[in-house]
């Protein structure tokens, strides 16, 4: 029993160094860091100044909706998921 127990922490041992390399630094790269992407806001969807004027301050001034702010819906045809 006790030499099986000796094979089994040898065979553990051996297998634990090919794991980490065996100690040997081989100077591997360093992995690029990542870089989180924002998704796009749902508001910019619906139009070219949607999204600025949707955002802007309750005080700010009126905006005047010009052709291709507001893009129009059609429920039936194309609905758009909200949330």
């Amino acid at each position: 029993m006790k030499r099986i127990s000796q094979i089994g922490f040898l065979a553990l041992g051996a297998s634990t160094l090919a794991a980490c390399g065996g100690g040997k630094n081989i100077g591997t790269a360093t992995a690029a860091p990542l870089t989180a992407v924002a998704p796009a806001r749902q508001e910019n969807t619906f139009g070219a100044n949607f999204g600025t004027a949707f955002r802007a301050p309750q005080t700010a001034m009126l905006v005047t909706p010009a052709d291709g702010d507001v893009v129009p819906l059609s429920l039936m045809t194309n609905p758009t998921a909200i949330g």
